[in-house]
């Protein structure tokens, strides 16, 4: 982004990915995202739900027909070496990587799964979810940036929340994997000076996720009654990605920093 001499993100010829689109904030990143790139750039939405990519695909055409929004299918709980050695290229589509100015990604997908820490029993269960939420985006970071290396200015984003600050009961695997990302990319920001970091944490939204596995799964009584109290003031996904948005295009924030929807600017 420093490369771009002050003229913004979205003023430069983008490939961008966006994980967990077919929904919710990652579908409004998208769109959004999309909405505001020049021509040429290119939009990779990454999601399981080959259904609602295609929607995503058709709402973020319609937002700007002049970039390409290609559509992948792309579960990030696998553990498939080949699929992350192979899905940025394949995603390209003939593309090199050169033809770009700015190389961004979004880590959106994530999944909550409510449980009480002592009834953690299941390895399998517990390494399902710590491959999704945190195995998933570390390898998919480094092929991010192995695809990319010769593109000067690069953006890495991860959508964070409140959780990865503040331990909520029955959450304990969403919060842990939540803190690890931010430190992740903590780190990350201290070792790569010239990649903007953020980690964006987008306040209560009115999602799918939020819903179900928020308001339906939650099994702790008290943080359950926080989440109904909440559910009267939710963000629509447009409202939290336009305050994003703002962040990335002011662009003074400290790299690796977190940044909640209701900070101050």
């Amino acid at each position: 982004m420093a490369d771009l001499t002050g003229k913004g993100m979205f003023s430069a010829k983008t490939v961008c990915i966006v994980t967990g689109a077919s929904r919710g904030i990652g579908r409004s990143i998208t769109v959004n995202f999309a909405s505001k790139f020049p021509p040429g750039s290119l939009v990779i939405a990454l999601s399981r739900d080959v259904e609602q990519l295609a929607v995503t695909k058709t709402l973020s055409t319609k937002a700007n027909p002049a970039v390409t929004i290609v559509t992948h299918v792309f579960d990030q709980g696998t553990l498939d070496q080949h699929v992350y050695e192979t899905l940025l290229k394949d995603s390209l589509q003939g593309r090199p990587a050169s033809e770009f100015q700015q190389a961004v990604i979004i880590h959106n997908a994530g999944s909550v799964g409510s449980e009480f820490c002592r009834n953690l029993t299941d390895v399998n269960q517990v390494s399902h979810y710590l491959n999704v939420n945190v195995a998933g985006l570390v390898a998919l970071n480094a092929q991010f940036m192995q695809v990319f290396k010769d593109i000067p200015s690069k953006v890495v984003v991860n959508i964070s929340s409140l959780s990865a600050l503040q331990p909520m009961a029955s959450w304990g695997l969403y919060c842990s994997g939540k803190a690890f990302r931010d430190m992740f990319l903590r780190t990350f920001a201290l070792e790569q000076p010239n990649v903007r970091v953020l980690n964006y944490a987008p306040g209560p939204v009115d999602t799918n996720m939020f819903h179900k596995e928020g308001i339906q799964e939650t099994k702790a009584e008290d943080h359950l009654e926080a989440l109904r109290a909440m559910e009267k003031n939710l963000l629509a996904p447009d409202t939290t990605v336009n305050r994003l948005i703002t962040i990335l295009e002011k662009n003074v924030f400290e790299s690796g920093a977190h940044i909640d929807y209701y900070d101050e600017l």
